[in-house]
């Protein structure tokens, strides 16, 4: 059991209900991103919606969602976490209840662009209060653990979704995200704890911007982030093309299965073996292997065996190196730098699904280079961390208090 003290009130929560609660306030997020590729089939035809409105309409949430990125980790350091992630929760369900209720096009629009702006502090919240509750000797594991959300999301949306779609009505996807994010904010509002407020909060994130151990650290994670949104993005699409629909279904659960398990044995890894850099390096080398060997996958058998391997490398490397991004800065810090962390590997969301889709186009999916699109960004990563990683990253006890101007 952890214990908080907090303006004079007494807060007792086991660790690991906490990294339960922070992992539910992710999943409301996510469920939101994930839920409009399930219910855009049955939303289009109600709405008469083109196919690049419907297009549009999802962009507009991850618009939303980079342009307050690093202003949301700001607001996290600067109020604190329980405020900020409160004022989400709340503002979350009201716009989760205004798409369900939408009528035309520019009302969804207008709502999902507002979605991806108040979203934006749930993530650095959530991390900032994992990495100052949780010891430098189980950080990364219980980081993990809270990761394990983004696969997981990708699960329910590929089975539960669906279920509530046809059972139902696309609407009630949203109504229910609206109750379970009020539900959730009266839980949070009783039992999380707060960060400290940092009234220099100005002067930490330009601290934060200027670090440039945490600017190199930041850009290896876009690399890795590059393969992993394209394998959300394509990994369907390329099992479809070769075995068909419900076999293609079947493998990607398989993949997100496997890339919870790889999130959480990662951080367990990072932890016991203390230099993070080594596990980080391995699972991002690994990934990108995994990522070269889709190619020569011709059948149902080959795929059946890749995708475990894929899913597990695939997010094995992030919780070790995102808390070596964490442990990069001061305490007062971590929300802008988790804030920046995940401004810039939003760039992948915007740029690897698209090129892989015009190599694709350009050079036709039998050849090898749609795949090398996929996997350069983890292979570019490893690379360098082969350079760097193994003189550059100390035990984490060592790297807990260090200077966040580090040159």
């Amino acid at each position: 059991m952890v214990n908080f003290k907090e303006s004079g009130q007494e807060y007792l929560l086991s660790v690991r209900s906490l990294i339960a609660l922070l992992w539910v306030c992710n999943m409301i997020q996510l469920s939101l991103r994930y839920s409009w590729g399930v219910a855009l089939p049955q939303a289009s035809f109600e709405l008469s919606l083109s196919r690049f409105q419907a297009g549009v309409v999802a962009s507009f949430f991850y618009i939303g969602y980079v342009i307050t990125g690093i202003p949301s980790g700001f607001l996290v350091d600067r109020y604190g976490t329980k405020p900020v992630t409160l004022a989400s929760l709340f503002l979350l369900g009201l716009l989760s209840f205004w798409i369900g209720f939408s009528r035309n096009f520019f009302e969804l629009l207008l709502a999902f662009l507002l979605s991806g702006v108040v979203a934006g502090p749930i993530f650095p919240s959530s991390m900032k209060t994992a990495a100052e509750k949780l010891s430098a000797s189980s950080r990364a594991t219980g980081v993990g653990a809270l990761e394990s959300v983004s696969p997981f999301a990708m699960v329910a949306a590929a089975t539960l979704f669906p279920f509530a779609l046809y059972a139902l009505n696309w609407r009630f996807i949203y109504y229910g995200l609206g109750a379970f994010s009020f539900s959730v904010f009266v839980v949070y509002s009783v039992f999380a704890p707060n960060t400290k407020p940092n009234k220099r909060a100005k002067s930490a994130l330009s601290l934060t911007l200027t670090n440039r151990r945490l600017i190199l650290a930041v850009a290896l994670r876009l690399g890795g982030m590059w393969g992993v949104i394209a394998l959300s993005a394509w990994f369907y699409t390329i099992c479809f093309r070769i075995v068909g629909i419900k076999e293609a279904q079947i493998l990607y659960i398989l993949l997100a299965c496997f890339a919870i398990l790889g999130q959480v044995v990662g951080g367990y890894f990072s932890d016991k073996q203390k230099r993070r850099g080594l596990i980080e390096t391995f699972g991002m080398l690994a990934f990108g292997a995994s990522s070269l060997a889709l190619w020569l996958s011709k059948n149902s058998q080959e795929l059946l065996i890749l995708a475990p391997f894929l899913g597990f490398f695939a997010f094995f490397w992030k919780s070790g190196l995102d808390t070596h991004i964490l442990e990069l800065v001061e305490p007062s810090q971590r929300g802008s730098a988790v804030g920046f962390m995940n401004t810039v590997s939003q760039i992948g969301s915007l740029l690897s699904p698209a090129a892989i889709g015009y190599t694709l186009d350009r050079f036709g999916a039998d050849t090898f280079y749609p795949f090398l699109t996929f996997a350069i960004g983890p292979l570019l990563s490893s690379a360098l961390m082969l350079m760097r990683f193994p003189v550059d990253t100390q035990p984490a006890d060592k790297i807990q208090h260090r200077p966040s101007c580090a040159p």
